[in-house]
């Protein structure tokens, strides 16, 4: 079998690669705190296998990860007193999973039965100590104020929410939708000074436009690698059929 539809193979699993991480940016073009993803790829130069000089110039796209875009999305007011939003693109919020500790952008919180402040998946914020954020299940009007400080009928209540930041932002790595895990080589996670914005959630920095664009152009060059695949296929079967007959 030809080499060359391999390497035109490997570029149908990037295309397809492409192909998912765009439509989930467009699916996510309104989710709060989401943060864009692009596919990574990388191109492989296959060694020459003994004399076989058709290997050499054989090159096979091979995409493993995704990078997501940390760049800030839209501040919008929503009005509602537990939407909290970052004002610079270095701060996160953490939180308690059943998996451990991470890390999000999405500030829409909200009070549990028990006071715990949690997120809109449930999760428990955490506050500088990195325990979670407690109030009184029967506070009314509990604010946040920019530095993060919690108030209920205009009484302080001690708790607090904490910003994190990360010396190597290359070093989160998607776990979900809106949250991210640090890998060792993000560094500790140290309490950062933000200013929050009360009263507001950061969009999603998925542009639906530029997302579509992307979907419909890896869509295309998908479709035009099927078609390379298909021709080597016909020629090797062609080639066959030629040995066969004589």
């Amino acid at each position: 079998m030809s080499s060359g539809i391999w390497s035109a193979a490997s570029g149908a699993v990037a295309q397809s690669a492409s192909l998912d991480t765009a439509a989930n940016n467009v699916a996510n073009a309104s989710t709060a705190g989401y943060r864009a993803e692009t596919a990574v790829f990388r191109q492989t130069l296959v060694n020459a296998l003994g004399q076989n000089a058709g290997t050499r110039s054989q090159r096979f796209a091979v995409t493993r990860t995704t990078a997501p875009d940390f760049r800030p999305g839209q501040i919008i007011h929503t009005g509602n007193n537990l939407d909290v939003a970052i004002n610079d693109d270095q701060g996160f919020f953490a939180v308690s999973t059943p998996n451990g500790e991470r890390y999000t952008r999405a500030g829409n919180f909200r009070v549990s039965v028990d006071g715990t402040l949690v997120t809109a998946d449930g999760n428990p914020v955490l506050g500088p100590s990195r325990r979670p954020v407690q109030v009184s299940p029967t506070a009314s009007s509990i604010e946040i104020a920019p530095d993060g400080s919690i108030s209920a009928g205009g009484e302080p209540t001690g708790a607090s929410i904490a910003v994190f930041s990360f010396q190597n932002l290359s070093g989160l790595e998607k776990d979900g939708q809106v949250l991210f895990r640090a890998r060792p080589e993000a560094g500790r996670p140290v309490v950062h000074q933000a200013a929050l914005e009360s009263h507001a959630i950061e969009q999603s920095n998925a542009n639906a436009v530029s997302s579509m664009t992307t979907l419909i152009n890896a869509s295309r060059q998908f479709e035009m690698v099927a078609k390379v695949i298909e021709a080597f296929s016909q020629i090797e079967h062609r080639a066959a059929t030629d040995i066969m007959k004589r």
